[in-house]
């Protein structure tokens, strides 16, 4: 009976780390970012956030790594990881954008909830009669689960707005697993004309999130090992009783 159990408890506790089909995330991406303009103008980097994060869903606290510079030229990244979980993140304007990435495991619990987020403000100063183009290209691809209780999603927001204090996106676009299993790829361009007498001062926000929520354990999983725990507590009570 022994020989019977140990097996069934050691396949419960193998399957549900190794069945990828439990995994759940998503990886959003921004390239070919560029600003092109005409006239007097000048670009300035202002304020930035690039966050990722693991976290307990019942108390909200667990590991997470971010950056934050007042140079928005300079490139920032993040990684948090937990059980096999793992957020991360990487920007680079000069380089044409970046990405954020969240891949939440099955063996780490129902009770994980892994985010990567960006928030990235420029000033863009224009003189009468200049004018600014802000353009690129969204992707958004999803890790598909099979597992219930999984959810992933990804939302990008572009803006360019002469109220800096109350910036809303010009374009956004985001989506989840359940919407469009096969992500999208989406390009935008966003511009201003200065048609004053006087200098406007503009910002450009950009703002990126995914996020996922880890997949509950296949039920077969369950199942074997559950048999397992059973079958060795059976036979620890028959030695007992002999």
């Amino acid at each position: 009976m022994v020989k019977l159990a140990i097996p069934a408890l050691l396949a419960g506790l193998l399957a549900a780390p190794l069945t990828h089909a439990g995994n759940v995330g998503a990886t959003l991406t921004v390239d070919q970012l560029q600003l092109q303009g005409s006239g007097n103008y000048t670009v300035q980097p202002d304020n930035r956030k690039l966050y990722s994060r693991i976290v307990n869903v019942d108390t909200y606290k667990d590991i997470a790594e971010w950056a934050i510079d007042k140079d928005s030229w300079q490139p920032v990244a993040t990684n948090a990881q937990h059980n096999g979980s793992q957020a991360q993140g990487g920007w680079n304007p000069l380089a044409g954008g970046g990405g954020l990435a969240v891949d939440m495991a099955e063996g780490d619990g129902a009770w994980r909830s892994g985010e990567s987020s960006l928030w990235t403000d420029i000033l863009l100063n224009l003189a009468p009669g200049a004018s600014v183009t802000v353009s690129g290209r969204l992707q958004l691809a999803f890790h598909d689960s099979s597992a219930g209780g999984a959810k992933s999603s990804g939302f990008a927001g572009i803006c360019l707005d002469l109220s800096p204090a109350a910036c809303e996106p010009d374009y956004k676009r985001g989506s989840t697993l359940g919407a469009e299993p096969g992500g999208f790829s989406d390009s935008f361009s966003l511009g201003w004309h200065n048609d004053t007498a006087y200098n406007q001062q503009l910002l450009w926000r950009t703002q990126l999130m995914v996020d996922a929520l880890s997949p509950v354990p296949e039920p077969a999983n369950w199942g074997m090992l559950g048999a397992g725990l059973g079958l060795l507590g059976l036979c620890r009570k028959r030695y007992r009783s002999g």
